[in-house]
């Protein structure tokens, strides 16, 4: 097996280190010298899409926000489930990772980018939300759960006032999807509290293999 290739690195806004890797294949994510992602391990990411977008394929223009691009995995996923006038808007804190997907990731990976119901905004996807966006569905990939370990901005996401937020930003019926490395009970709590009626999805990272991860479906009443 061959040693790791870093191919680049940027710093994130709280300067912590952000580092691509290649090694037989695959491409990896490390902040400060931890795996934050790969392209070895994309069950859960996929599913993350497929559980939030699966009753949109009916609509005529459903509206989704996508938070963290990653690898592109899941706005892949979302793609093939949503109809041709769909609006995606996928917000990527981090210039650097929608570069690496342009520049060092293959024409496979790149397609996502390229659809043309995508618009990719580089920036927070606190943002876009309004509270007056009336979206079908937002996906939140942007840490490893509610404890914001990746940027501490996160955190706001996932406060009381930032699930209000988010619960103002969805029409009616809307779903809110969230990937999460662990459960976390006090964080369902959180999401009832906020207006929203949650299920939680327990899903393999590689098919029926891997770590389990988390993936919280909160629904705004209709």
């Amino acid at each position: 097996m061959r040693t790791f290739d870093t191919l680049d690195r940027a710093a994130t806004p709280d300067g912590r280190w952000l580092t691509l890797h290649h090694r037989d294949g695959d491409f990896f994510i490390y902040l400060d010298g931890e795996e934050l992602m790969s392209t070895r391990a994309t069950g859960s990411e996929e599913l993350l899409a497929e559980l939030a977008c699966r009753e949109l394929a009916t609509l005529d223009g459903p509206r989704i926000l996508i938070g963290g691009l990653g690898f592109g995995y899941t706005l892949r996923a979302a793609l093939a489930l949503l109809p041709p006038r769909a609006k995606v808007l996928v917000a990527e804190i981090l210039p650097a990772v929608v570069d690496w997907n342009r520049t060092h990731l293959d024409a496979i990976h790149r397609q996502g980018l390229e659809d043309s119901r995508v618009e990719i905004r580089t920036g927070d996807v606190w943002n876009l939300l309004d509270g007056r966006a009336g979206l079908d569905a937002i996906l939140l990939d942007v840490d490893n759960g509610p404890s914001a370990w990746c940027l501490d901005s996160n955190s706001r996401l996932y406060s009381p006032q930032g699930l209000q937020q988010i619960h103002r930003s969805l029409a009616a019926g809307g779903m809110l999807a969230i990937w999460s490395a662990y459960s976390d009970d006090a964080f369902v709590k959180r999401l009832a509290k906020s207006g929203f009626a949650v299920t939680v999805e327990r899903v393999r990272a590689r098919g029926r293999k891997g770590a389990r991860h988390t993936i919280f479906l909160a629904r705004r009443s209709p």
